[in-house]
């Protein structure tokens, strides 16, 4: 789900954009992002019609939740952890001479499951406006299958509350860069944290990294609509570009996975992904070391690389996405967090995790 070069980096507003209420708009056409939801057991492929009912009874609890009108907020960082501005040429000219940088995009996700296990997203962000007295809003759009890199796997890692991991089936041998996307849902799946990873090479070291994380906190609104209505002015929720980072101490100690909320699947021979089976509650399986990134919202990455063989996590602290930067530590003491686990052998992605996991 790339987008152009110049779009891929930026994000809106420390001064809350404005854009207003209107079903027209004028489209600027460009590439942008997307989503999954987290919880972990045991190795162990589920076999006959037991596996075949239990994953189907999850994609349409998925489904159900996923699909819809989502609008939030959409902010990209840097591999330090940075928020990046909006590039110049999308801000208007009296931000620019009231020297207000802008930092969070308002967004917008329409979401369908158009047949088959497949998932469709018309992702937007929204123009910055000064006011509401616009009759149209631009956007820069893309619309894309979420799965579309991931080989054509009949089993998508998901879970009933609208999370879901979508991961490349292999990495380019040649390197490059390829894009990651996690959800984490929060249960009852009516708001939704989304990071879409860019995964590089280092230039030296040849290793793969995490270069940029586009995350987007989401609203459901509506049912679906393909995006006919935008968003009214200032929709989208609060901006959190700014908002202070979380801190390594509300990740301390051990982790143990809730087997009624965990998920995990790994790779056949022939690299399908199928749903494991799950035998109770869990230690949380989390990668060693501090995260390379502390976001906002309670959001952290971790990964490590030796070649081919590369392991991402992406997690946030329930709770935290809809508390103020005061209160995050309320999220931390509650100790309940969303992971979502990635892992390749040799390039190729062989297990995949969506975990909720509480303090031990």
């Amino acid at each position: 789900m790339p987008l152009s070069s110049s779009l891929s980096r930026a994000p809106v507003s420390s001064a809350h954009v404005k854009t207003s209420c209107c079903s027209r708009a004028r489209v600027l056409r460009g590439r942008a992002p997307f989503c999954a939801h987290a919880v972990q057991s045991p190795e162990g492929a589920v076999t006959g019609q037991l596996a075949k009912k239990s994953y189907d009874d999850i994609w349409s609890a998925f489904a159900s939740k996923a699909q819809g009108e989502w609008e939030g907020i959409t902010v990209t960082f840097d591999a330090s952890g940075a928020a990046q501005p909006l590039p110049d040429h999308y801000v208007p000219g009296a931000y620019r001479d009231w020297g207000v940088e802008l930092f969070d995009w308002q967004s917008q996700s329409s979401c369908i499951v158009p047949q088959g296990r497949s998932l469709r997203n018309i992702f937007k962000r929204l123009m910055p406006t000064v006011g509401c007295e616009a009759d149209a809003i631009a956007f820069v759009e893309e619309a894309a299958d979420v799965w579309q890199a991931d080989g054509g796997s009949l089993v998508k890692p998901v879970t009933p509350d609208g999370g879901y991991l979508a991961a490349p089936a292999q990495l380019p041998a040649d390197g490059g860069k390829v894009k990651l996307e996690g959800c984490v849902a929060a249960p009852g799946g009516k708001s939704r944290l989304r990071a879409v990873l860019t995964l590089m090479q280092h230039w030296e070291s040849k290793q793969w990294q995490v270069a940029f994380v586009d995350l987007s906190r989401e609203t459901w609104y509506g049912e679906f609509n393909g995006g006919v209505e935008l968003s009214g002015c200032a929709g989208g929720g609060r901006p959190f570009a700014k908002d202070a980072a979380m801190e390594p101490e509300a990740l301390a100690g051990a982790w143990q996975a809730d087997a009624g909320q965990s998920y995990t699947y790994v790779a056949s021979d022939g690299g399908q992904m199928e749903l494991a089976a799950s035998t109770g509650a869990q230690p949380g399986a989390s990668l060693s070391g501090e995260p390379q990134l502390l976001l906002p919202l309670g959001v952290w990455v971790r990964y490590s690389a030796a070649g081919g063989d590369v392991e991402l996590e992406l997690g946030a602290l329930r709770g935290a996405a809809a508390a103020s930067s005061e209160t995050q530590a309320a999220a931390a003491a509650a100790g309940v967090r969303d992971v979502v686990r990635a892992s390749y052998k040799a390039g190729k992605l062989h297990r995949a995790e969506l975990v909720a996991e509480a303090r031990a």
